[in-house]
């Protein structure tokens, strides 16, 4: 599953290029999708944290262009999910561009219940599980 995105004034510096943190965004944004898109429902005592961040980047995006977030599974542990995540520049602002990887991320989230580290929930490995599938 992907996430699309633009990149608006708001997103980048004075020249144009976007923030390095909105990388992190873009990457949480995809991953509270892919959880509304299940139906499954978050609430204060029941969600996710990331516990690690590995990020890589590769080039800038800049003002006008649209990004493809994606994100894989890859690993389920007792209380976390490690996921991959990759985003892809697909446009600019004139809609030329072939798709190029300019970010690469790899997350772990651990799963809060009642205010704490719990053992994961399997209908969660299930929902990150199906983004492998296609």
């Amino acid at each position: 599953m992907g996430l699309r995105v633009r990149i608006y004034y708001e997103d980048t510096d004075s020249g144009g290029i976007v923030y390095h943190s909105n990388y992190i965004k873009f990457c949480e944004r995809a991953r509270s999708e892919i959880v509304f898109a299940s139906g499954i429902e978050f609430n204060d005592s029941r969600h996710f944290v990331v516990t690690k961040l590995e990020a890589h980047y590769l080039k800038p995006a800049v003002l006008g262009d649209i990004l493809d977030v994606q994100t894989k599974l890859v690993k389920v542990g007792g209380v976390s999910l490690t996921l991959a995540q990759d985003i892809y520049k697909v446009a600019n602002i004139k809609g030329e561009c072939e798709r190029e990887l300019i970010f690469r991320a790899k997350v772990v989230v651990g799963f809060i219940s009642d205010g704490k580290l719990s053992r994961l929930e399997p209908e969660f490995a299930r929902v990150f599980g199906q983004l492998n599938e296609y």
